[in-house]
């Protein structure tokens, strides 16, 4: 029975990742899911978080995913998703002052602005991106 499958992330830019991992741990909206080697053919809608995958020598890695949809088949995993960032791969300093821009700018419209105004909803999303990137960012400075 095997113990390894493969794992690829695909955003409209391409293929980010194609590695052969022993786990993988995704937050679904129905909850965080765990998937191994040889498990059951499955699909689900990920939410906007980070995205924990065990390689083959054993390190974790993780990558900041906006939600998705994870696709379990035959000892593959695919997640296809719009947007995915290697912790690796991002500044924790810039993600944090990024995060207190958006805030900044939330306070600032937050006042005037009516809870559907276009101004204010970028501004959300932009600072939900903002602490995914720095949470991924610091859950991989954690598992290094």
């Amino acid at each position: 029975m095997a113990t390894t499958y493969s794992l690829e992330i695909v955003t409209p830019e391409g293929l980010i990742l194609n590695e052969e991992i022993t786990e993988l741990s995704v937050m679904s909206e129905s909850g965080e899911i765990g998937i191994l080697a040889n498990h059951a053919s499955t699909k689900t809608k990920l939410k906007a978080s980070p995205l924990k995958f065990k390689k083959t020598n054993g390190k974790t890695e993780v990558i900041a995913v906006i939600g998705g949809i994870l696709e379990v088949e035959k000892n593959k995993a695919v997640v296809l998703t719009e947007f995915a960032k290697k912790g690796s791969d991002i500044d924790e300093a810039l993600a944090n002052q990024a995060a207190e821009e958006s805030k900044a700018k939330i306070q600032l419209l937050s006042p005037d602005a009516s809870k559907t105004d276009p101004s204010l909803i970028l501004a959300e999303a932009q600072l939900q991106k903002e602490l995914l990137l720095l949470k991924t960012a610091r859950l991989t400075k954690n598992t290094i």
